[in-house]
């Protein structure tokens, strides 16, 4: 019984990749589509018809690459996790390593920039109506962002080896996550009072 629902959930949930060149055209068109309404719209306001209205295509199309509006949705999200993963890639400059915290907060403050330029990013990642696979995914992703970001450390920084340091660094991404997601559910963007407060939280965990 579990295994047959939880087929039909991953069924309904998982966006179909397109192959051919004509496809992934549609598809972009698509993701454009699902960007702008989530500029206008919760998460869970959107609905296929209304991707497929803006995309200007057939709803069937939209059901051919999304076997559901949350579909559509998680396949946005992880567009925007790729971005962000490009993003924290990026080694910390140099005069920004005076300190772990000083190179913390710089790459933070990266991601507090961009999240901050697309309210469609922000409704989608920190909204009060996530959807719950995005939720999942967006934690799993936490943890690779931690691997990146204990590898920068452990290349960049003079420091002991860590145990299981990896796991430090996606329990404190998670840690700033939770005052930006306050910050975006009370105030529509990620404010410098919210900001400094997770710094100040994530600081005393590490």
């Amino acid at each position: 019984m579990n295994v047959t629902a939880n087929t039909a959930r991953s069924e309904k949930i998982t966006p179909r990749l397109p192959a051919r060149a004509d496809s992934r055209v549609r598809f972009q068109v698509l993701m454009a589509a699902v960007a702008a309404l989530l500029d206008k719209y919760g998460p869970s306001e959107i609905t296929i018809q209304m991707i497929a209205e803006k995309a200007k295509m057939p709803t069937a199309t939209v059901y051919h690459f999304f076997p559901s509006a949350e579909a559509a949705l998680l396949a946005q999200a992880r567009i925007y996790f790729e971005e962000f993963e490009a993003l924290v890639d990026v080694p910390t400059p140099q005069p920004e390593r005076t300190s772990w915290q000083n190179s913390w907060r710089w790459n933070a403050e990266r991601g507090r920039r961009h999240y901050a330029a697309s309210v469609a990013r922000m409704r989608l990642l920190l909204g009060a109506d996530v959807p719950r696979d995005v939720q999942t995914v967006d934690s799993e992703f936490n943890v690779r962002l931690g691997q990146i970001s204990a590898r920068q450390f452990e290349t960049q920084t003079i420091m002991p080896h860590i145990p299981g340091f990896d796991v430090v660094c996606a329990n404190a991404i998670e840690i700033s996550d939770t005052f930006w997601r306050l910050s975006f559910q009370r105030t529509e963007t990620i404010t410098d009072a919210y900001f400094d407060e997770s710094m100040r939280a994530v600081t005393a965990y590490l």
